[in-house]
Protein backbone atom coordinates (compact mmCIF):
# COMPACT_ATOMS: atom_id res chain seq x y z
CA UNK A 1 0.00 0.00 0.00
CA UNK A 2 1.61 3.21 -0.83
CA UNK A 3 2.10 5.92 1.98
CA UNK A 4 0.21 9.11 0.87
CA UNK A 5 -2.65 6.52 0.74
CA UNK A 6 -1.65 5.08 4.66
CA UNK A 7 -1.53 8.40 5.60
CA UNK A 8 -4.77 9.64 3.85
CA UNK A 9 -6.53 6.99 5.57
CA UNK A 10 -5.41 7.70 9.15
CA UNK A 11 -6.28 11.16 8.57
CA UNK A 12 -9.70 10.13 7.66
CA UNK A 13 -9.99 8.00 10.63
CA UNK A 14 -8.58 10.46 13.68
CA UNK A 15 -10.82 13.63 11.64
CA UNK A 16 -13.92 11.18 12.13
CA UNK A 17 -12.91 10.33 15.69
CA UNK A 18 -12.65 13.58 16.62
CA UNK A 19 -16.24 14.54 15.11
CA UNK A 20 -17.70 11.59 17.11
CA UNK A 21 -15.59 13.21 20.54
CA UNK A 22 -16.51 16.75 19.74
CA UNK A 23 -20.07 15.14 19.48
CA UNK A 24 -20.46 13.76 22.90
CA UNK A 25 -17.49 15.20 24.70
CA UNK A 26 -18.44 13.50 27.87
CA UNK A 27 -18.02 9.93 27.04
CA UNK A 28 -14.53 11.33 24.93
CA UNK A 29 -13.62 12.61 28.55
CA UNK A 30 -14.52 9.29 30.20
CA UNK A 31 -12.51 7.77 27.46
CA UNK A 32 -9.31 10.16 28.49
CA UNK A 33 -9.75 8.89 31.81
CA UNK A 34 -9.84 5.21 30.92
CA UNK A 35 -6.68 5.75 28.96
CA UNK A 36 -4.64 7.88 31.35
CA UNK A 37 -5.52 5.39 34.47
CA UNK A 38 -4.50 2.20 32.42
CA UNK A 39 -1.36 3.69 31.29
CA UNK A 40 -0.48 5.00 35.02
CA UNK A 41 -1.45 1.21 35.93
CA UNK A 42 1.04 -0.47 32.98
CA UNK A 43 3.83 1.67 33.46
CA UNK A 44 3.85 1.31 37.22
CA UNK A 45 3.71 -2.10 36.99
CA UNK A 46 6.22 -2.61 34.50
CA UNK A 47 8.23 0.20 36.62
CA UNK A 48 7.36 -2.30 39.88
CA UNK A 49 8.38 -4.99 37.74
CA UNK A 50 11.81 -3.82 37.01
CA UNK A 51 12.99 -3.26 40.60
CA UNK A 52 12.15 -5.94 41.78
CA UNK A 53 14.39 -7.29 38.93
CA UNK A 54 17.14 -5.63 38.83
CA UNK A 55 18.46 -5.82 42.87
CA UNK A 56 21.22 -3.13 42.37
CA UNK A 57 19.14 -0.66 40.71
CA UNK A 58 20.23 2.80 41.83
CA UNK A 59 17.59 4.59 43.86
CA UNK A 60 15.38 1.36 44.01
CA UNK A 61 13.41 2.69 46.67
CA UNK A 62 12.64 5.64 44.98
CA UNK A 63 11.66 4.11 41.96
CA UNK A 64 9.54 0.81 43.91
CA UNK A 65 7.54 4.17 45.74
CA UNK A 66 7.00 5.82 42.56
CA UNK A 67 6.00 2.57 40.75
CA UNK A 68 3.47 2.24 43.87
CA UNK A 69 1.94 5.55 43.30
CA UNK A 70 1.52 4.72 39.77
CA UNK A 71 -0.13 1.91 39.94
CA UNK A 72 -2.32 2.94 42.91
CA UNK A 73 -3.38 5.93 40.44
CA UNK A 74 -4.04 3.75 37.35
CA UNK A 75 -6.29 1.38 39.58
CA UNK A 76 -8.09 4.26 41.41
CA UNK A 77 -8.34 6.39 37.89
CA UNK A 78 -9.71 2.84 36.54
CA UNK A 79 -12.19 2.09 39.83
CA UNK A 80 -13.53 5.81 39.52
CA UNK A 81 -13.62 7.61 36.33
CA UNK A 82 -15.99 10.14 37.42
CA UNK A 83 -13.86 11.46 40.18
CA UNK A 84 -10.94 10.51 37.99
CA UNK A 85 -12.32 13.07 35.69
CA UNK A 86 -12.62 15.87 38.43
CA UNK A 87 -8.80 15.43 39.28
CA UNK A 88 -7.42 15.39 35.88
CA UNK A 89 -9.48 18.31 35.00
CA UNK A 90 -7.91 20.43 37.63
CA UNK A 91 -4.51 19.59 36.52
CA UNK A 92 -5.49 20.74 33.29
CA UNK A 93 -6.73 23.96 34.52
CA UNK A 94 -3.57 24.46 36.78
CA UNK A 95 -1.16 23.59 33.57
CA UNK A 96 -3.51 26.38 31.47
CA UNK A 97 -2.67 28.98 34.34
CA UNK A 98 0.75 28.17 34.75
CA UNK A 99 1.34 28.19 30.65
CA UNK A 100 -1.08 30.79 30.24
CA UNK A 101 1.56 33.38 32.97
CA UNK A 102 4.57 32.13 31.31
CA UNK A 103 3.64 32.88 27.56
CA UNK A 104 2.09 36.46 29.08
CA UNK A 105 5.78 36.61 30.71
CA UNK A 106 7.49 35.64 27.51
CA UNK A 107 5.47 38.46 25.97
CA UNK A 108 6.59 41.13 28.23
CA UNK A 109 10.10 40.27 27.39
CA UNK A 110 9.27 40.44 23.38
CA UNK A 111 7.16 43.80 23.37
CA UNK A 112 9.74 44.92 20.52
CA UNK A 113 9.02 41.74 18.31
CA UNK A 114 6.39 41.28 15.88
CA UNK A 115 5.89 38.11 17.91
CA UNK A 116 4.40 39.92 20.83
CA UNK A 117 1.04 40.17 19.92
CA UNK A 118 0.94 36.70 19.17
CA UNK A 119 2.47 35.62 22.70
CA UNK A 120 0.04 37.94 24.56
CA UNK A 121 -2.97 36.18 23.04
CA UNK A 122 -1.58 33.09 23.14
CA UNK A 123 -1.49 33.44 27.19
CA UNK A 124 -4.22 35.32 27.67
CA UNK A 125 -6.12 33.04 25.85
CA UNK A 126 -5.05 30.24 28.18
CA UNK A 127 -5.21 32.30 31.23
CA UNK A 128 -8.57 32.65 30.37
CA UNK A 129 -9.29 28.82 29.65
CA UNK A 130 -7.78 28.16 33.43
CA UNK A 131 -9.98 30.30 34.68
CA UNK A 132 -12.80 29.19 33.25
CA UNK A 133 -11.97 25.74 34.18
CA UNK A 134 -12.08 26.74 37.80
CA UNK A 135 -14.86 28.81 37.98
CA UNK A 136 -17.39 26.12 36.32
CA UNK A 137 -15.16 23.18 37.14
CA UNK A 138 -18.44 20.56 37.26
CA UNK A 139 -19.34 21.49 34.06
CA UNK A 140 -15.38 21.42 32.94
CA UNK A 141 -14.79 17.67 34.18
CA UNK A 142 -17.33 16.06 31.79
CA UNK A 143 -16.77 18.05 29.02
CA UNK A 144 -13.14 19.45 28.80
CA UNK A 145 -10.84 16.66 28.98
CA UNK A 146 -13.26 15.13 25.56
CA UNK A 147 -13.12 18.51 23.98
CA UNK A 148 -9.33 19.10 24.07
CA UNK A 149 -9.20 14.97 22.86
CA UNK A 150 -12.06 15.83 20.15
CA UNK A 151 -9.54 19.30 18.79
CA UNK A 152 -6.24 17.15 18.85
CA UNK A 153 -7.91 14.30 17.05
CA UNK A 154 -9.32 16.77 14.23
CA UNK A 155 -5.80 18.66 13.96
CA UNK A 156 -4.00 15.50 13.70
CA UNK A 157 -7.12 14.09 11.21
CA UNK A 158 -6.44 17.12 9.31
CA UNK A 159 -2.10 17.23 9.16
CA UNK A 160 -2.07 13.49 8.16
CA UNK A 161 -4.87 14.34 5.19
CA UNK A 162 -2.22 16.97 4.02
CA UNK A 163 0.63 14.82 4.33
CA UNK A 164 -1.25 12.13 2.53
CA UNK A 165 -2.24 14.90 -0.28
CA UNK A 166 1.11 16.33 -0.56
CA UNK A 167 2.45 13.34 -0.81
CA UNK A 168 0.43 11.86 -3.88
CA UNK A 169 0.95 15.21 -4.94
CA UNK A 170 4.64 14.79 -5.47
Amino acid sequence: MKTWLVMLGMGIVLLIGGIFALANPFAATLAVTTIVGAVFLVTGVLQAYSVFRDSAAHGRLWHGISALLSILVGVWLLANPLAGTVSLTLIVGVLFLFIGGFRLAAAWGMRSTPFFWLLLLSGAASVFIGIMVFSNLQMAAVSLLGILLAVELIADGVGLIAIGLFLRSR
